[in-house]
């Protein structure tokens, strides 16, 4: 019995001897700081903005119609050539209508001639009744049959002016100055008058696009033509652009409301491209712009960031909305002269010791190294 006391006493003074050649802290030893760079963010208002795909279209685009009737004879212009307004792009057979002129001018002037002899008939009547050989009723009739006959020669003279008008209809020209489409007609074809499209003419220095965002991007949103928009062609050049329509209704059936914006010319966009498209609908007030490396998505679908504060990483919880640029607009969670941390994230943890460099340190951090 004394024995096992012996050995009892003689391990508790070993253990005790072990414990206290053990290096003092080692157990609450801490990993060293992790460098990290910060920047600092600012509140101020920020414009809100919603993105879309829009698509461009020519604002002089206008369709070549034929305003006559027949089959089209030939095509005058070629595809895709510029053509000015008034050039002739294609023919109408006009023997019928050269045909129609002829016989109106003919009637026209058969109508002058009979004109002259009432003019001659009134003049003779007129000196026969100053003479008393005359009746009244004989000068009458002649100041009849002269004005029915100035009436006829009228009604002839629009005849033949409106055969003319049809006779030059045959020759189909540029309703206005650009780029001429692929002709959509052949020739041999009946076309009809006003109804036959048998090509198109583009202006490509007035070029618009036109988007429709949804109805539910644009709640709350007070909408004018006043409202900033901006351009970006595939490459990521922004185009100078102006909205200059803008729908009154909604589209019940998509849920959009057409919009379109005016872009300067010799942007390079053809009418029929796809433009990328940003709205401003609003302002958010007191919002700060992070850059979007420095935010994380938690696995509950909220976000946050980490701010360097007294020597430790704190997370702190953030409210986002949109992208601008290679930032993020943060609405809330933050202020003015917060140091978001915007690297060693995923080696952060809430608390986590951190330094500054001495080129990004303040006060604050400069105290925590």
């Amino acid at each position: 019995m004394q024995r096992r006391a012996l050995l009892f006493a003689f391990s508790t003074l070993s253990a005790m001897a072990a414990a206290g050649c053990k290096p003092k802290g080692s157990a609450s030893a801490e990993p060293a700081p992790l460098e990290v760079d910060i920047v600092r963010v600012s509140l101020a208002d920020e414009p809100r903005w919603i993105e879309m795909i829009g698509q461009a279209e020519g604002g002089g685009e206008v369709e070549v119609k034929s305003q006559t009737d027949g089959i089209l004879k030939t095509q005058r212009y070629r595809e895709g050539d510029f053509v000015k307004a008034g050039d002739v792009m294609f023919e109408i057979e006009s023997d019928v209508y050269r045909a129609r002129f002829n016989a109106a001018a003919a009637a026209r002037r058969r109508s002058a001639d009979e004109l002259r002899q009432a003019e001659r008939e009134l003049k003779r009547a007129e000196g026969l009744f100053r003479s008393g050989s005359g009746s009244r009723k004989a000068l009458d009739d002649a100041r009849s049959a002269r004005n029915q006959a100035k009436h006829q020669l009228d009604e002839a003279r629009a005849d033949e002016a409106d055969a003319k008008i049809a006779l030059e209809w045959t020759k189909v020209k540029a309703p206005a100055s650009g780029y001429a489409s692929k002709a959509l007609v052949n020739p041999g074809t009946l076309v009809s008058a006003d109804s036959t499209v048998l090509a198109s003419v583009t202006q490509h220095d007035d070029v618009r696009v036109v988007f429709a965002p949804s109805d539910r991007d644009l709640e709350g949103a007070e909408l004018s033509l006043n409202n900033a928009v901006r351009i970006f062609r595939k490459d990521g050049a922004e185009l100078s652009a102006k909205l200059d329509y803008l729908a009154q209704s909604i589209d019940y059936d998509v849920g959009t409301r057409t919009m379109r914006a005016k872009i300067a010319a010799g942007s390079g966009v053809l009418p029929g491209q796809f433009v990328r498209v940003r709205l401003m609908v609003g302002v958010d007030r007191q919002a700060c712009r992070v850059p979007q490396k420095a935010i994380l998505q938690l696995p509950d679908g909220t976000y946050c960031v980490y701010i360097a504060k007294d020597g430790r990483a704190e997370r702190r919880p953030v409210t986002v909305g949109l992208w601008e640029g290679r930032d993020w607009i943060v609405l809330s969670g933050l202020k003015t002269g917060d140091a978001v941390i915007t690297n060693q994230l995923l080696r952060l943890r809430d608390g986590a010791r951190i330094s500054v460099p001495d080129a990004q340190s303040t006060p604050t951090e400069s105290s925590a190294s």
